[in-house]
């Protein structure tokens, strides 16, 4: 019986209790170098270096020129299981003899850093030198009464003070470029304490690109400094985006826009891509998790969450009126099909609510707002039947007789399929008109498109199906410019035409039929081309404007990617023209120069002045609501299945 009492008295640890116990420092390797630097600033280190190898089986190593310990402190700290660095040491840490001034407040708080080492091996040598005196100690993984023990420890005479931990890799071998770019994100920057890996000095993480500063202190008590960081002034990556909260100038896991059920922002819209909400505090040390990934769910931290919360939501309502227009293009450019049945008044009426929505709450999703505005769609089609009899109850006697005659002698579709090309044509003219001369109008990233689809303003021979963009022509083009020519804001909206190639300047797009070539085999080559480049308003076309273009025509005729007798016209329209050949043919191709209000008068000619009979109708068109500038962007039309 006394046997049995003595066995149920005796605890022992299996072999990998220390890498089970420790997961996240024992496995990754990012978290294992990010608590043995925390270590070192705990010990009170001015630098730490680390040594990273390329291949398994090398050395690796951290040392820091911190406080050191002797042997007795040496047992007493590392060799404690969990051991509690404030109950022991305090909050503050204790610099080396010679250093003074400086205030720091310790990490550590369950002493499960020292154990980053084994995930690189189960066995690593430490050396901790202060007051002339160096212990060195190899640390090994063990089973039985303790899960970790030292299997040899010597000792010799070493100036100054520092540690230095080192094995050879056996898991888990780091990415040294990784490491820099984590590290560097997981420390703020503090001019005293410096970082090396590889010999390669780390810019730990300083807050530029500052948009606004403030200070929120919680009901709780808790004090919350909170900095927010506009990426287009920094150099904040993308995975660094979110709420990140820093406690004692040390990252608590990774920024992100949702902590447990609170959501600060939808991370899929692009103010979320834009800004870092920057968290600072010493009031929350207690409330870390032991390998610093998180928080525990305190209730303490959901008030921090709540308040917060609070804090953002009226920070986002200032910023995001300026985005709350791509989110209505962008839902709209999702119903565009269904719109299009609609009329104007009932396009203007879904214009409005979805302003009034997107104003009331800026956050709502495009997923939700999509949804409701397809529900009002269906609404508006329900009552098209009582508007309809509406309409012809407000008829005059002999309106009614002109659409009897009309009906019976035109098919409904028919009709309304010539009235609509009519109406687009004539709106891409009135918009035309009504801003190409504004140097201050964007219609790089408006107007621009609609008339780069619009062939026919530039002959009747375009305004042809057989006109289409090709990929071949498209890659030609594109290759005629330098990355630095490009507007990298248009290219980065993947709703952009990708057979449009914007630039700073201007905009160019080619199209043309295909032929087969029987010389090369049969194969389709582009025929007759069309080149297009527009520049913006306001600008006048001179003779490096033309020879520009000629270069283009010359280079797309050499690309030897055209049929052999492939024709070229390439037209370059600005707002006004200065002393230059309007028509130049030349080998490549033939090279016209024409302005906007050419083109204004040529469409209103290849309409039979329709335009004009239609003015009053037009003029009576304010501004564009944002429906209707929405419906003027080009787009693919879906296939019926």
């Amino acid at each position: 019986m006394d046997a049995l009492l003595n066995l149920q008295d005796d605890v022992n640890f299996e072999e990998d209790y220390i890498f089970r116990s420790c997961r996240s420092v024992t496995s990754a390797p990012d978290i294992s170098l990010t608590e043995l630097v925390a270590n070192s600033w705990d010990a009170g280190a001015m630098n730490v270096r680390i040594k990273i190898p390329s291949e398994v089986g090398e050395l690796i190593v951290i040392e820091d020129d911190g406080i050191g310990m002797n042997d007795l402190e040496f047992r007493q700290r590392w060799m404690t299981l969990n051991y509690d660095r404030v109950k022991r040491q305090g909050i503050d840490v204790i610099f080396p003899e010679g250093l003074s001034g400086f205030k720091r407040i310790a990490y550590g708080r369950n002493g499960i850093g020292r154990h980053g080492m084994f995930c690189f091996s189960k066995k690593f040598t430490i050396e901790t030198w202060k007051h002339g005196e160096c212990n060195k100690y190899v640390i090994a993984a063990s089973a039985g009464k303790s899960p970790f023990k030292i299997i040899d420890h010597s000792k010799y005479k070493r100036n100054g003070n520092g540690t230095k931990i080192y094995t050879f890799v056996e898991s888990h071998l780091p990415n040294a470029s990784e490491m820099i770019d984590i590290i560097s994100a997981r420390f703020l920057y503090d001019p005293q304490f410096k970082v090396f890996i590889n010999d390669r000095s780390i810019d730990l993480s300083n807050h530029k690109g500052v948009f606004e500063e403030s200070v929120l202190v919680l009901n709780n008590g808790v004090r919350l400094n909170i900095t927010i960081i506009d990426s287009t002034k920094s150099a904040k990556k993308s995975s660094q985006h979110g709420v990140a909260f820093w406690v004692g100038g040390r990252l608590v896991g990774k920024p992100s826009w949702s902590y447990g059920d609170f959501q600060f922002l939808d991370g899929r819209v692009k103010i979320a891509k834009r800004y870092t909400i920057v968290v600072q505090s010493d009031d929350l040390l207690d409330e870390i998790l032991p390998d610093w990934t998180g928080f525990i769910g305190t209730v303490k931290i959901r008030q921090v969450y709540s308040e917060l919360k609070t804090h953002i939501d009226e920070f986002i309502s200032k910023v995001m009126v300026e985005h709350i227009s791509e989110i209505q293009i962008g839902v709209i450019e999702d119903t565009r099909d269904q719109l299009e049945e609609l009329h104007l008044s009932e396009r203007r009426e879904l214009s409005s609510f979805i302003e009034h929505v997107t104003t009331k709450n800026p956050l709502v999703s495009p997923e939700y707002l999509k949804t409701a505005v397809e529900a009002v769609i269906s609404l508006e089609k329900s009552r098209r039947g009582e508007h309809l009899l509406n309409q012809l109850c407000n008829m005059s006697p002999d309106d009614i007789d002109k659409l009897a005659d009309m009906l019976d002698n035109w098919n409904i579709n028919d009709v309304l399929a010539i009235l609509g090309e009519i109406d687009k044509r004539i709106t891409i003219i009135e918009a035309i008109s009504r801003i190409h001369n504004d140097k201050n109008t964007d219609e790089l990233h408006t107007l621009h498109p609609l008339i780069l689809n619009a062939r026919w303003l530039f002959g009747a021979e375009f305004d042809s199906p057989m006109f289409v963009s090709n990929v071949t022509l498209s890659t030609v083009i594109k290759s005629l410019f330098k990355k630095e020519d490009y507007d990298l804001d248009v290219l980065a909206n993947p709703r952009r035409r990708p057979d449009i190639v914007v630039l700073k300047e201007f905009s160019i797009k080619g199209v043309c039929t295909d032929r087969i070539d029987l010389e090369a085999g049969g194969i389709m080559k582009p025929d007759q081309v069309l080149i297009i480049e527009l520049k913006r308003g306001g600008f006048e076309i001179n003779s490096e404007e033309v020879s520009q273009a000629e270069y283009y025509t010359r280079q797309i005729r050499k690309s030897a990617q055209l049929h052999k007798n492939a024709t070229i016209r390439t037209y370059v329209v600005g707002s006004s023209i200065g002393d230059v050949d309007c028509h130049k043919v030349t080998d490549s191709g033939i090279i016209d120069v024409v302005t906007y209000a050419h083109l204004i008068e040529t469409s209103s000619q290849k309409l039979f002045r329709i335009r004009e009979q239609l003015k009053e109708h037009y003029d009576s068109l304010d501004d564009e609501t944002i429906v209707e500038k929405a419906l003027k962007l080009p787009y693919q039309m879906k296939l019926n299945k």
